[in-house]
């Protein structure tokens, strides 16, 4: 009886240890197949594309079209600084043209400038300078861009001109004079309300000499034309102050200053 009692013991661990051998190839043998799902309305999505950070290398740097290729393609593109390699094009209708303002100025200026007097009795001949002084309406059309313009104007001016005395007690004292003058100009704008530049005065000047006496005068010329440096500023929204200086003859300068109102 206690012999069969060991021989069940000995083959319930034989059965046992059998079962503990075979547990690990079974695990090693079974595979779980994987799971597949495919749907027809399933749109395939674009990889995701990692930015190399600085210093790094990646395929996606080099793989990317410079910026330079993608402007060399189309000349219009921009490049946008937030995103590398993308180019936004700008269409040609949306460029703005060459803004320019115009606008006409009315207004007044002095004038004053020296001519040689030359007097001429019984043989004698006596210069002198000649001082005119005179006050000018003008009437102008200016234009102007960001960064230059441009105006051309008129002038109708009238005043008195003083010279002597001479030797022989010839003067000449508050003699009336016109005149009248083309001034186009030029000039290149500093800020929004200052501007230089230069004027071509060209001009028309009469003058009635006294005469008599065996007295002959003479004074400068009737038709003459100088070229003034001059500068405008802009006091108010639309007065503008003038000034210009310049030669005119025989080193004689002339001087202006106005102010304009423009409309």
């Amino acid at each position: 009886m206690g012999k069969m009692k060991i021989s069940i013991l000995l083959c319930l661990l034989l059965t046992s240890s059998l079962a503990s051998a075979q547990q690990p190839k079974a695990n090693g043998k079974t595979r779980i197949p994987a799971q597949s799902t495919t749907s027809e309305n399933t749109t395939p999505t674009t990889p995701a594309t990692t930015t190399a950070t600085e210093g790094s290398t990646t395929f996606e740097d080099t793989a990317e079209t410079p910026a330079e290729d993608a402007t060399a393609i189309n000349p219009d593109a921009e490049t946008d600084s937030n995103q590398v390699g993308v180019t936004t094009a700008r269409p040609r209708g949306m460029r703005l043209p060459v803004q320019s303002v115009s606008s006409w100025a009315a207004g007044v200026t002095t004038l004053q400038w020296n001519e040689i007097l030359t007097v001429s009795q019984l043989g004698t001949t006596t210069k002198s300078n000649m001082n005119f002084n005179g006050v000018g309406l003008i009437l102008q059309k200016e234009t102007y861009y960001l960064q230059w313009g441009w105006n051309v104007g008129g002038m109708l001016a009238a005043g008195r001109a003083n010279s002597g005395p001479f030797a022989n007690d010839v003067k000449i004292e508050r003699q009336g004079f016109t005149m009248m003058a083309l001034t186009p100009r030029i000039f290149w704008r500093l800020t929004n309300s200052v501007n230089i530049g230069g004027t071509a005065m060209i001009y028309i000047r009469n003058i009635d000499l006294p005469t008599g006496n065996g007295v002959e005068m003479t004074a400068g010329r009737k038709n003459n034309a100088g070229f003034l440096a001059d500068m405008n500023l802009r006091i108010f929204k639309t007065w503008d102050f003038y000034q210009a200086i310049g030669p005119i003859n025989d080193g004689a300068y002339l001087w202006k200053v106005g102010v304009n109102y423009r409309f």
